[in-house]
């Protein structure tokens, strides 16, 4: 069991509080489960789209004048 030690506030529509109450309820989880797993599959799927881009930008093999120094620009922009 994790220890959380982070308490945030957010705002809902009724609309989307009921969804993820039904969701909770469907999952038999807490309300703030469902919305911590919300977050982690949606900042995952964020990482995992940088980390394609980078790729495809390194598979160019495009010319630059310092293609070294580039290519470390680009890789310390994913820690930001």
């Amino acid at each position: 069991m994790h220890m959380y030690t982070e308490r945030t506030q957010v705002l809902l529509s009724p609309a989307q509080r009921d969804r993820v109450e039904r969701l909770a309820f469907e999952q038999r989880k807490s309300v703030g489960a469902v919305i911590r797993d919300a977050i982690d599959a949606h900042t995952r799927a964020l990482g995992t789209n940088r980390l394609a881009a980078r790729d495809s930008l390194f598979a160019l093999e495009a010319p630059a004048p310092d293609w070294e120094r580039m290519k470390e620009e680009i890789e310390r922009g994913e820690l930001t």
